[in-house]
Formats: structure tokens, sequence, C-alpha cells
């Protein structure tokens, strides 16, 4: 991804590491920013402890800071209290994913809502790449469930692995792609290992055709603990998939009826219920599939999570407009 950015004439610097190296990240960002003279620092985050770097630009004399929020909860909930008091009035522009990420970390203060755009026509059904990508994989005829991500606590794989045990255990021929990387994947990986998922589960770790992956499934499902608005939900619509997503993450991805929720109290055997439910109600013919996409398509345009869209609008908020 570097190499990308540094070939579109991005500038790339490198920063010591924000938790194991705390004073020299903060040093060397405080000096970076007063030393570049930036029209506009923009934080992605999860929590309040962007106002490390926001607090930094407003010292620096940064005239735009924009604060970006990109969840609705905290994975740490006392540093996020910790750091509230810094990051108030340390932005200047709040923008978040969706309404409920917006509303979680700025509280009672106005911000807009700039979704997470994808570029529609790249995820669209396209047969030719489905037998391809099928081919490819060894799934024959087999039920291909998937899950994109990152491999972590919050994504919730180890309930993911419980709910295909469940699967597996009532004769259906089917596998699982875990599509991402991430601090738990040494772990998951060992619990795939086991005797009784017969190595019926693929970990691709980050991949740079997800898109294409897309095409050879069948379900997907995202059972997170919580979440802001999945950009992985967008791209499962705009692909024509039935999706099966915890009630932990937000209604707002829910552009189509493709999306089913589920508490996860629920449990590993109604999941699997759900997800084979979600599989088998929606037709596998090329026909079915090519217009569930391409009606997907139209309605995630139509809602505003068109990429270009998006970018415009950030666009726009750089060089000063409202």
């Amino acid at each position: 991804m570097l190499d990308e950015f540094r070939s579109l004439g991005c500038k790339v610097i490198e920063t010591p590491d924000r938790r194991s190296q705390t004073l020299l990240y903060v040093r060397h960002l405080f000096s970076l920013m007063r030393s570049e003279h930036y029209d506009v620092v923009h934080v992605h985050g999860s929590s309040s402890i962007m106002g490390i770097e926001l607090r930094l630009a407003q010292l620096a004399h940064v005239k735009t800071r924009i604060a970006h929020s990109h969840n609705t909860k905290s994975d740490n909930p006392r540093r996020d209290q910790f750091f509230r008091p810094m990051f108030r009035g340390s932005w200047n522009k709040a923008l978040a994913c969706g309404q409920d990420a917006g509303k979680w970390l700025f509280e009672d203060a106005s911000f807009e809502v700039v979704h997470n755009g994808i570029k529609t026509e790249r995820f669209a059904f396209d047969q030719g790449s489905r037998n391809e990508m099928r081919e490819r994989l060894g799934i024959e005829s087999s039920l291909a469930i998937g899950f994109v991500g990152n491999i972590n606590y919050v994504k919730n794989q180890r309930f993911l692995l419980q709910i295909f045990r469940e699967i597996l255990a009532r004769g259906v021929d089917s596998r699982l792609f875990i599509i991402g990387d991430g601090p738990d994947r040494t772990d998951i990986e060992e619990l795939s290992s086991e005797e009784t998922f017969e190595g019926r589960i693929t970990i691709t770790g980050r991949v740079s055709n997800v898109s294409d992956i897309l095409q050879a499934m069948d379900v997907m499902v995202l059972p997170s603990l919580f979440e802001g608005l999945p950009t992985v939900v967008l791209e499962w619509q705009a692909s024509g998939l039935p999706c099966l997503v915890s009630d932990a993450v937000t209604k707002e991805c829910a552009v189509t009826n493709l999306v089913n929720f589920l508490p996860l109290g629920a449990g590993a055997i109604e999941w699997a219920d759900a997800l084979l439910g979600a599989a088998g109600n929606s037709s596998s013919s090329v026909s079915s599939r090519s217009k569930a996409s391409l009606m997907a398509c139209t309605a995630l345009r139509s809602a505003g999570f068109d990429a270009g869209v998006m970018a415009e609008r950030i666009r726009t908020l750089y060089l000063g407009g409202e």
C-alpha cells in the first residue's frame, strides 16, 4: 500500500510507534507539523485518543483539524474516557463514517457523515470471474462462506469458527474463507487446524484481489462485537452476496435486503441456521446473482456510497470549503 501511495506522488513519513515510543512519537509529530506548515491534519480513529494528534496540530497552528470517527465503541473504554477532555475542542471539523459512529464520539457536537465509499463497478458480479476463482480455490460444488477483515478480538473469528463447526456437523459440504490478517491470526490458524474442520478453512492473509475472491463466494458473515459502518458489507452487497451480520453493527450498512442481522447472543447453532438459510434463499443462478448485484450497485450509488463522490467531498473540505 505504501508503494501505491508513493506512485501517486504522496510523501510517506514513518514515525516512532505511538504505543511503545509515545514520547518520541509526540516529539517527532509536533516537530513535523511545525516544520511542514500543514494546512490540514485529518486524523482517522475509533476513540478520543485522536486528541493527541489533534492537540499537537492545534499547538502547531494547523488551520483545519479534522477528526474522523470510524467506530461506535472503543476496545479500551478506560483509555477513551481518559482522553475525552483532551479530545474535546481539539478539532474544528468533525466527520464520521455513519450516524452511530458520529453520535458516539462527538456526543452532542455537530458532525458530518462522509460514507466509506467504494468503487461499485469493481465489485459487480461477473460469472466468468466466479468460475475462474472457484477453480483456483478448489471450491467445486462446495458452499463457499466468506469473511473479510482484520483477524482480531473485535471481529470475533473464534465465534465464526464455532458457527462453521455447527455447519460441518450437519454434513453440509462447505468451505470457510477468512480473508485478512491481524494480531490473532496465529491463534485462529491453530484453532482452524483442528481435526473437526477437516482442512476446510482457508486463511488468505491480506490480498489485493478481494473483489475477485468475492465472486467465488456464496454467502458472507460478519460476527463483530462492534463496528462503525463496515465497508466490507457494502462490497458484499455490490457483489450480490447475501450477508449475515451481527446486530452490534450499525443498520446503516444495510443498503439492500441482502443483509440480515442476528444477535451474537443467539449462539452458534442459530447463527448456523441463519447462515444456511441466507445461502439457501439466494438463488445460485447467474441471472439472479447478476440482478442482485446490479440492483445493489445502483442502490449504493444512490445512497451516497460512491467513492468518487466521497473523494470530491473530502477535497472540498481540504480546500477550505463547507
